[in-house]
């Protein structure tokens, strides 16, 4: 029986002997493992910490890059306004352009309508100098002849004078009747140069610059502006509102 007993002693001790070599190896498996679990949660803690850098790496690096599409999308807009300003500023220059082709054109036209009026004038200068020239040779010759006139010398043949009043005048130096409706006559017509000569002079009055009347009968032809005046005649311009063609030698004349 105590042989039995030392037996199952023997037993339960070597059972307990391989239960704890048993348990020691589980534990020591166990450790093992939760040294492996350990050493992978430290990794894992690692590969976090790395995907956590990266993470604020990338989220750095996208609110930058936010930050830079913003400041591209400001520029872009910049750009698209400085853009639509310059083809406005374009669009400008190109009509003022156009606007200063057109007034180019119509300058060149202006000044070619000038040069044309220029040459006009100048002609028209041309053929006063020659009018002015046989003005001043008619003017001396005008001047011979009412000197002529007045020192009773005529040098040339004068037409009958009528005059139109109730008397009759014979000649270039009869006038009216003081106190009558006439003043005097035209003696002289030169139609060339638009001026009379009158035969009433410094003895009658006359002064240069005095205007007169120039009628037949009831009919008023014109006016005449004194230019020359000598003893008993006197020189005077036909004035421009006046019906030149219609005044002749005889036609009376009223001072005014």
């Amino acid at each position: 029986m105590l042989g039995v007993l030392a037996v199952i002693s023997t037993g339960v001790a070597a059972v307990a002997v391989v239960l704890q070599i048993q348990e020691r190896e589980h534990r020591q498996a166990k450790e093992r493992e939760l040294q492996l679990v350990l050493s992978e949660l430290d990794e894992l803690k690692g590969r976090l910490d790395a995907l956590q850098q990266a993470k604020a790496q990338v989220e750095e690096e996208l609110t930058q890059a936010r930050t830079e599409l913003t400041a591209s999308q400001e520029a872009l807009a910049k750009a698209v306004e400085a853009q639509e300003t310059l083809s406005r500023s374009v669009e400008g220059r190109e009509r003022e352009i156009s606007r200063l082709k057109t007034d180019l054109e119509q300058a060149t036209d202006t000044q070619k309508d000038l040069s044309a009026q220029l040459a006009q004038l100048q002609t028209e200068r041309d053929e006063i100098k020659q009018r002015l020239l046989g003005l001043e040779q008619a003017k001396g010759e005008l001047e011979s002849q009412v000197s002529a006139l007045s020192t009773g010398e005529p040098t040339v043949e004068l037409d009958k004078v009528r005059v139109t009043s109730e008397g009759e005048g014979t000649g270039p130096s009869a006038a009216a009747a003081p106190g009558g409706s006439e003043n005097g006559q035209i003696i002289v017509v030169n139609r060339d140069y638009d001026f009379v000569v009158m035969n009433l002079g410094k003895n009658q009055g006359l002064s240069i610059g005095q205007e007169f009347q120039i009628v037949r009968g009831e009919v008023v032809l014109g006016k005449v502006k004194v230019e020359k005046v000598y003893e008993e005649l006197s020189a005077a311009a036909i004035l421009p509102e006046s019906d030149k063609s219609s005044i002749r030698e005889g036609d009376a004349v009223k001072a005014l």
